[in-house]
Order: structure tokens, then C-alpha cells, then sequence
């Protein structure tokens, strides 16, 4: 995998820095953008001008992003649908008891 990235981050091919965001991302998220740009030339063994700080803070920003609405989806998925089945109301029309009152002044022709 190392020489994946580091091949496609030397040809820097599009999508590469949300694709290493993805891959690495606790490590990212204990060492910061900054941090993590030095330790990654390491890791893959080139100079860290090669990895563009911006690019790699908003593939970073993007992943958080879409963990927090994946978490507040599946988070509130249960309770969303408990409270809407609450809130539906029972149909008074198919009990054919319940009608309204003022359909009993109504007379057929």
C-alpha cells in the first residue's frame, strides 16, 4: 500500500489525498495535518514538499465531515423512527364507529 500511495503522491493523481485522509485517519486525527504531513514523507520515504499541507487539511476536513453525518444518521435513526410512529395518527375512518357527528345529518337521495 505504501508504494501505491507514494507512486500516486508523486504523480499527484487526483483523489489521492482523501484516499491516504481515509487510510490514515486516527493517525491523522492524533497528530494534526501538520504533523502528520512530516511523519507521512517518512513513512513514505519522500520529501515532504511533495505533499501539498492543503489538500491533505481539506481531504481531512471532508472525511470529518462525512463521519459526523454518518454518526448523527445512524445515531438518531432509532429515535427518529420511534417519535414518528408517535406522532402518526390513527385513521378515525376505519372504524366505521368513530365517524364525526355531522355525518349523521347527512341524508342519501
Amino acid at each position: 500500500m505504501k508504494e501505491f500511495l507514494k507512486q500516486k503522491l508523486l504523480e499527484n493523481k487526483s483523489g489521492i489525498y482523501s484516499l491516504i485522509v481515509h487510510h490514515y485517519i486516527d493517525r491523522i486525527n492524533e497528530m494534526g495535518c501538520s504533523l502528520f504531513r512530516d511523519w507521512l514523507s517518512q513513512e513514505l520515504d519522500i520529501d515532504k514538499d511533495k505533499i501539498n499541507l492543503t489538500s491533505l487539511y481539506s481531504a481531512s476536513r471532508r472525511e470529518q465531515k462525512k463521519s459526523k453525518r454518518k454518526s448523527k444518521t445512524d445515531g438518531f435513526q432509532p429515535a427518529l423512527k420511534n417519535e414518528l410512529k408517535s406522532l402518526v395518527p390513527v385513521s378515525t375512518f376505519s372504524d366505521p364507529g368513530a365517524m364525526p357527528s355531522s355525518v349523521d345529518n347527512i341524508t342519501e337521495m
